[in-house]
């Protein structure tokens, strides 16, 4: 049993090591959208990221999203935010 259980173990720090030195291809690019009545940004940012099929962290998304829209302060009806994408290449 405990055999079995160190080559498991080595078997996921292979496969770890593999992942990472072999990172997959992504596509880079923005999303522009108009906020509306009762959006904020952690949803703009969350909804956008989920249908684009990003899966980095939203907070670090919503940083980013707000230094290059320009944001300062709460979000505003009207306001364009830009939202950076990063999604594997199908």
């Amino acid at each position: 049993m405990k055999k079995l259980l160190i080559i498991l173990l080595m078997a996921c720090c292979v496969w770890q090591a593999w992942d990472y030195t072999h990172p997959q291809p992504v596509d880079r690019y923005v999303v522009k959208v108009t906020a509306a009545e009762g959006d904020t940004l952690w949803h703009l940012v969350g909804d956008t990221m989920q249908r684009e099929g990003d899966r980095r962290d939203v907070r670090e998304v919503i940083f980013y999203t707000k230094k290059i829209s320009n944001l300062q302060g709460d979000l505003q009806v009207g306001d364009v935010v830009l939202i950076p994408i990063e999604a594997s290449k199908k």
